[in-house]
């Protein structure tokens, strides 16, 4: 998609035509430059390198970078003989239905890896951690996936709430401070619930991180973005098994980012509540 953006833009100054020239031809070296090499390197001013972002409407280079991986990836790794968004014929066997899953969940977690940083996991491992209280905010199909993530988080004595209905969500969200954290996961920012929620969360001057999308617009307005595989159509498929695999990569890894940050002493609280639980129950 961004290949195509850059393919569209119209009124292009000479030497930004030049560095879409060479980001065309060098699409890989331009996902390990930063913005002095990638100047130098296509011949450009870094001043042009930001004017080019700005057409495209990205929030800067490493944003540009993370769609150009991911039109890579897809390049490369996808066959032409498999359609993921139908990655079953009515030729196929139970076993081959079984492989072609295997293999949408495989290209689904790899992008959803090469989207998302290890600087941005570093800077969501310490926000997860210092948040006083975490809400999650989800709708429909994905409200399952928040859940779980809720319980892995109260295994180890974090209180995390998933408001369900939509009165509940503003309610949670209105109720919510500077020191919580604001888990908002909306695919592509449709709907009016998730504007009102960006709405009453920002007047509250709350903590937001978006699990989204790349393309989503709403990325504008949130504080942190972790990014989900978008391999997928959003509508013409068999099913959502992409981005469901997405999201539970991503919800596992915050909750493992947060485990990992005081391990001992969450694996220790994790096994002594454990341990009362299992325990069987005494008549005095």
């Amino acid at each position: 998609m961004i290949f195509n953006n850059m393919k569209q833009l119209t009124s292009l100054t000479a030497s930004e035509k030049t560095l879409v020239d060479y980001i065309f031809t060098h699409p890989k070296k331009v996902i390990s430059s930063d913005s002095q090499t990638l100047a130098k390197e296509a011949f450009v001013s870094v001043s042009t390198i930001y004017r080019l972002l700005n057409k495209l409407d990205l929030n800067g280079l490493n944003d540009f970078k993370v769609h150009i991986a991911s039109e890579i990836k897809k390049e490369e790794e996808q066959p032409s003989s498999l359609n993921l968004d139908y990655p079953i014929i009515p030729e196929d066997t139970p076993f081959q239905i079984m492989k072609n899953l295997q293999y949408v969940y495989t290209q689904t977690i790899n992008e959803t890896l090469l989207l998302n940083s290890p600087d941005r996991l570093r800077e969501i491992q310490q926000l997860v951690v210092n948040a006083e209280q975490i809400n999650v905010f989800a709708s429909a199909g994905n409200i399952p996936f928040t859940q779980n993530f809720q319980f892995q988080m109260q295994e180890i004595g974090r209180d995390v709430k998933v408001p369900v209905d939509e009165y509940n969500q503003r309610l949670i969200a209105a109720n919510s401070t500077p020191e919580d954290l604001a888990i908002i996961v909306s695919f592509g920012g449709r709907g009016i619930m998730v504007d009102r929620l960006f709405s009453i969360l920002k007047e509250n001057h709350v903590p937001i991180l978006l699990i989204s999308s790349a393309d989503n617009e709403l990325k504008k307005e949130a504080d942190h973005c972790l990014w989900m595989s978008a391999l997928e159509n959003h509508y013409n498929k068999v099913s959502s098994f992409g981005t469901r695999m997405s999201l539970l990569y991503i919800l596992d890894t915050v909750y493992t980012l947060c485990f990992h940050e005081k391990y001992e002493a969450n694996q220790s609280f994790k096994l002594s509540r454990y341990k009362k639980i299992s325990q069987p129950f005494k008549l005095e």
